[in-house]
């Protein structure tokens, strides 16, 4: 498991995080000129027409695509009858939440704005920092039913939207700062998970190294903590792509890895064993159904088209946590509540009481009785 929230940072932000909780706005806004070195005239905005036009329609051309996948994933709902009792599981969205959008990235405010309007979140609020609050993410927010825009960026942000605003969940990627502020807040309302840095794996074969190799610098570009590895079973494609990189990387992109594997079995193991958020399969298209731990896959097209248009959300899980969580969909913002009604003869009552009388609860069994 890689560590991605040094405990530094997890103090610093607790820091902040407290001193929000207590002095609201006040703190939030001193933060946002120490920070940002801006202090935003209004704490929420109201979403609006505006910006550059082609910009806003291209963000809801994807919004459209993604509204056909994700009005499919809502969780159904089951009803069965056992032992005398009606036993029904239901699920019901978040009442609000906050989705964090960084710099001006309308794209993941698409990507997490859609899946959450889906699952019938009520109030989505965007946090972003003040240079984020462009015309161009408050038209598409408009467009895609956000009830307000926060234009205060980081742990501070968070915390206001969590304390002041009361919203029950936040969401999105982030950098360090505010992946550490929903580690530390989701002792106290919802998070989708811990965001760290991009990480990517393209098993390729059959192709030209400039084709297997351009998802990987494009991933890159996020930032030195970013990496990348590049599996196939061709020596000679591996050292080209490698080469290529040498001659294209920049002082801000992160190391790409070439790792030659025999076959598809070992890169299938190779890849669960290092569980990334991006998948980028290249020829033996087989690699991307048999892979058990990974965060979204694009098969015979380069990530960055998923990341913009795909129409699966590109907030992923990192640090090896798609050993257990996957994609963000409706889901992600509702939570399943059970009920169980008695509509004839208990009949497991007996193996009720026998378990409390088991377990040494003595006003269970009486309760039971």
């Amino acid at each position: 498991m890689r560590r991605i929230l040094p405990r530094d940072v997890v103090k610093s932000v607790e820091e902040i995080v407290d001193d929000v909780t207590e002095r609201g706005l006040q703190a939030a806004l001193e933060y946002s000129r120490r920070f940002d070195g801006v202090v935003p005239e209004r704490a929420l905005l109201e979403p609006r027409p505006g910006g550059d036009p082609d910009v806003v329609a291209a963000a809801l051309e994807v919004a459209k695509s993604l509204e056909m996948l994700y009005s499919k994933l809502k969780p159904p709902e089951a009803v069965d009858f056992y032992g005398g009792v009606l036993r029904s599981v239901f699920w019901r969205p978040v009442r609000s939440v906050a989705l964090y959008v960084p710099a001006r990235y309308v794209s993941t405010l698409v990507m997490l704005a859609v899946p959450a309007r889906a699952a019938g979140v009520e109030k989505i609020y965007v946090v972003t920092p003040p240079k984020g609050a462009t015309g161009e993410l408050l038209a598409v927010a408009k467009e895609l039913d956000v009830a307000g825009v926060i234009p205060i960026g980081g742990p501070h942000g968070l915390a206001y939207a969590v304390f002041h605003m009361g919203v029950d969940m936040v969401a999105g990627p982030g950098g360090l700062y505010v992946q550490a502020a929903k580690y530390v807040l989701s002792l106290h309302v919802g998070i989708d998970g811990i965001e760290g840095p991009t990480e990517l794996v393209v098993y390729a074969e059959g192709v030209p190294p400039e084709k297997a190799v351009a998802g990987a610098l494009a991933q890159l570009e996020h930032g030195p903590t970013s990496f990348a590895y590049l599996v196939s079973t061709d020596s000679g494609l591996l050292e080209a792509a490698a080469e290529i990189y040498r001659r294209e990387r920049t002082s801000s992109m992160g190391p790409l890895e070439v790792r030659k594997v025999h076959d598809v079995e070992e890169a299938v193991r190779l890849i669960d064993s290092i569980a990334p958020e991006h998948l980028e399969v290249w020829g033996a298209r087989e690699v991307a159904y048999r892979v058990r731990n990974v965060g979204a896959v694009s098969v015979n097209m380069p990530s960055p088209y998923l990341d913009y248009a795909a129409g699966i959300s590109h907030v992923l899980p990192t640090g090896g946590s798609a050993r257990w969580r996957g994609i963000i969909t409706p889901a992600t913002f509702m939570k399943p509540i059970g009920v169980a009604e008695a509509v004839g003869r208990l009949e497991l009552l007996e193996a009720a009481r026998r378990l409390a009388e088991y377990e040494g609860f003595r006003y269970h069994r009486q309760a039971l009785a």
